[in-house]
């Protein structure tokens, strides 16, 4: 069991051959389901570069390498540059708040990173004193979510079978919660974005745990929201989206983790009851056997003490006087014993 000191070394040499392993297997995995297809992306690319090479000797390969070099630097802007379209700065109070969001709460897009020095460094400080504050709230937000599914948790559903009815009302909060912070929102993603339903699932999931890939960013791209007090709109509303869906996930992650600590002291238990039993039986097995020891050699007392020592006469058996007489002596030293 966990004491008030924490978790012992035992039980933290598990986890971290637990996690060690479970890093590992999913490494198999990925590596597995991904690695054939990047490599079947990079060779097409590969052929694409040197075809387009091949069909315009007029570029030189080191001013393609430079091209491509500056275009992965802003390549929305470059891209969008060569659609014609009009491209507002990233940097305005809007793209900057965005930028904010991800930095405080962990999720860190990639998307969008100061250049300079001073950004460089003001990130530095702004994360350091927004990253603790943004967590208390998140903490105090995950409260108020816990009390109101204890409230939805006391509903008599099935108050005839109070097992059934925990287990309804546990069904309709996790309902409840997946559809309001991912269904609803990632059907929304999929027709502004022009997502797949699959891929705004996937963007849901990848942002509120914080994991933020950056490879889909709502908000952010071009989208079929056109006008720019709509698209701040979408923007606003899709922040206050990640905050609840943080606290909501992040109690989710939770109770599973406890119901994970509560198995693991569970069978901790249950093995130390079954040791301290086997132990227990042992030891009762030990005390039988050292009464049986100690009854028979009573039993071989008595017997010895019973017998009528006599001299042999002659050398009869090889004794004589003398050696019998040594006996009766131990015989009664043990007597006295």
């Amino acid at each position: 069991m966990m004491t008030s000191e924490g978790p012992g070394w035992k039980r933290m040499v598990v986890l971290l051959v637990l996690v060690v392993v479970y890093l590992c297997v999913g490494a198999a995995i990925f590596s597995h389901i991904e690695g054939d297809p990047e490599i079947e992306r990079r060779l097409q690319l590969e052929a694409f570069l040197r075809n387009f090479i091949g069909n315009h000797s007029c570029v030189k390969h080191d001013d393609l390498i430079n091209v491509l070099g500056q275009v992965d630097q802003e390549f929305t802007f470059a891209l969008n540059t060569l659609r014609n379209t009009t491209v507002y700065t990233q940097w305005d109070f809007i793209g900057a708040f965005s930028f904010v969001v991800t930095v405080v709460t962990t999720i860190g897009y990639g998307n969008l990173a100061p250049k300079t020095y001073p950004g460089k460094v003001a990130l530095v400080v702004y994360a350091l004193i927004g990253i603790p504050i943004t967590l208390i709230m998140l903490n105090y937000l995950g409260q108020l979510l816990t009390r109101l599914s204890t409230r939805v948790n006391k509903c008599k559903l099935c108050s005839t079978k109070p097992l059934v009815n925990k287990l309804l009302n546990m069904v309709l909060i996790v309902t409840l919660g997946l559809t309001i912070l991912f269904i609803l929102p990632a059907s929304v993603f999929s027709y502004v974005e022009d997502w797949t339903v699959l891929e705004a699932l996937y963007y849901c999931f990848v942002t509120l745990s914080t994991i933020g890939f950056g490879d889909y960013i709502a908000a952010i791209s071009e989208n079929r929201i056109g006008h720019r007090g709509t698209g701040d709109l979408y923007r606003i509303v899709t922040y206050i989206w990640i905050l609840f869906g943080l606290a909501y996930l992040s109690l989710l992650i939770n109770y599973i983790s406890n119901v994970f600590i509560k198995k693991a002291e569970e069978m901790e238990r249950l093995t130390k009851e079954k040791l301290e039993a086997e132990i227990s039986r042992l030891q009762q097995e030990l005390a039988k056997t050292g009464k049986s020891v100690c009854k028979t050699a009573a039993n071989v007392k008595s017997s010895v003490k019973g017998k009528m020592w006599e001299a042999p006469s002659g050398n009869n058996n090889g004794i004589d006087q003398e050696s019998g007489s040594v006996t009766l002596l131990r015989i009664a030293q043990l007597e006295e014993t």
